[in-house]
């Protein structure tokens, strides 16, 4: 029996949050790295220490990574959002054959600075 672990990295992990171009706004780069053969999507989320889900805004909050395939994320957040946020996270999402929803397989997140 043999089998393989793959994952994908989301880096930094401790990201800090800097102020943007705009007022009011801050934002963080992230580095997604897909090592995964069976993934190409991922979702990307804000949490604060409850779990409970943060607004937050970026380009696509689900992205297609292809295998070995780089992306650098950046990620908005309001000012006055600023203490409840926690984690960031990236979610893989598995196709799964013969439906037409996908299912999440893993979860990577960084702790905010």
């Amino acid at each position: 029996m043999s089998g393989e672990a793959s994952a994908h990295s989301f880096v930094p992990t401790y990201p800090e949050l800097k102020p943007s171009y705009v007022e009011g706004i801050l934002y963080t780069t992230m580095n997604l790295f897909n090592a995964r053969k069976d993934v190409e999507y991922y979702e990307f989320g804000v949490f604060n220490a409850e779990w409970e889900k943060v607004p937050f805004a970026m380009q696509n909050k689900i992205m297609r990574v292809k295998h070995l395939e780089k992306k650098k994320i950046d990620i908005y957040i309001r000012e006055k959002d600023k203490q409840e946020v926690v984690y960031i996270c990236s979610k893989s999402k598995l196709i799964i054959a013969g439906a037409s929803k996908t299912s999440v397989s893993s979860r990577v997140c960084s702790k905010v600075k």
